[in-house]
């Protein structure tokens, strides 16, 4: 198993079926800018949310069918009918300006899901076509696990009322990257309950089975890893001698957009946020993933 620290340079990271791309809220109504701040950061945000969409596309490409990484779409829907991405809301947010709904996701962030015609982009689940029904009676195998899965939040919580948590348990996710908007509301709020789940050992792995020093974290590019001190009584390490078995949470820093408030710039609210995260995640850039990614 190859040992790499977490604060150093990045470790590999496995294109393979125990990783996964949280997309957080990539929806049109955040052109409007004016509805959430003062102007907005990262101007090179679209297209870092793209490359990241189509390296983990080229990896499932490669790959065979079970084998694959996983691309997990979230749509906000608020309930509030005042809110700017409420379903009722409609604007001059397309890629040309066109009225087109606020929830709806932004055309460089649509989910792929596969037909038997072939693969069809949707840009909002009521339009989401369905599969064909499967004939019970019919002895068939088993279809393969989806590569992208699109699902729906109704708060600033990803986790919360929605299969996220049992979803990364079933799909054996160990390694979570996380990217969208906004820096400061959906996806600080995903990174931080990300850890503390996988801290306590709800997703990823057993957690933190002693108290350790966090700078002794290390990964094999899945996982993240701190071994037990050897006089560490039997009830605070594992039988393979670790304290700590958890799963990797990376936040994609550059990936991520924020808006300006209460006075203080865009750009300084977003870097602020994200710097308060690396207590929470590793913070790295789009091109440090795609690089580790292959």
């Amino acid at each position: 198993m190859s040992h790499h620290s977490v604060t150093g340079g990045i470790a590999p990271i496995p294109p393979t079926s125990t990783t996964a791309l949280l997309l957080i809220d990539n929806q049109l109504g955040f052109r409007d800018v004016a509805a959430w701040g003062t102007g907005a950061s990262n101007p090179e945000f679209e297209k870092n949310v793209t490359a990241l969409i189509a390296a983990f596309r080229d990896a499932c490409a490669e790959k065979p069918e079970g084998q694959r990484p996983l691309i997990i779409h979230v749509q906000y829907r608020p309930v509030w009918t005042d809110h700017p991405l409420h379903i009722s809301k409609v604007g001059p947010f397309g890629a040309n300006r066109e009225q087109v709904r606020a929830i709806d996701f932004l055309e460089f962030a649509a989910p792929r899901v596969m037909r038997p015609e072939g693969p069809k982009f949707v840009y909002t689940l009521d339009e989401t076509p369905r599969p064909a029904p499967v004939d019970p009676k019919k002895d068939a195998a088993p279809p393969p696990p989806p590569d992208e899965i699109i699902m729906t939040s109704h708060g600033h919580s990803v986790f919360i009322n929605t299969p996220l948590e049992s979803l990364l348990n079933k799909r054996g996710i160990k390694t979570l990257l996380i990217a969208g908007m906004a820096t400061d509301l959906a996806v600080s709020t995903a990174v931080r309950t990300a850890q503390n789940l996988a801290l306590t050992g709800k997703w990823g792995g057993r957690g933190n089975m002693a108290d350790a020093a966090a700078s002794a974290r290390w990964t094999d590019g899945a996982s993240v890893f701190v071994e037990a001190q050897e006089d560490a009584p039997e009830d605070e390490r594992g039988e393979d001698g670790l304290a700590v078995e958890m799963a990797r949470i990376i936040l994609i820093g550059d990936a991520t957009r924020a808006f300006g408030k209460a006075g203080v710039d865009a750009e300084t609210v977003h870097s602020v946020h994200v710097e308060s995260l690396r207590d929470f995640a590793e913070v790295r850039s789009t091109a440090e993933v795609i690089g580790a990614f292959h």
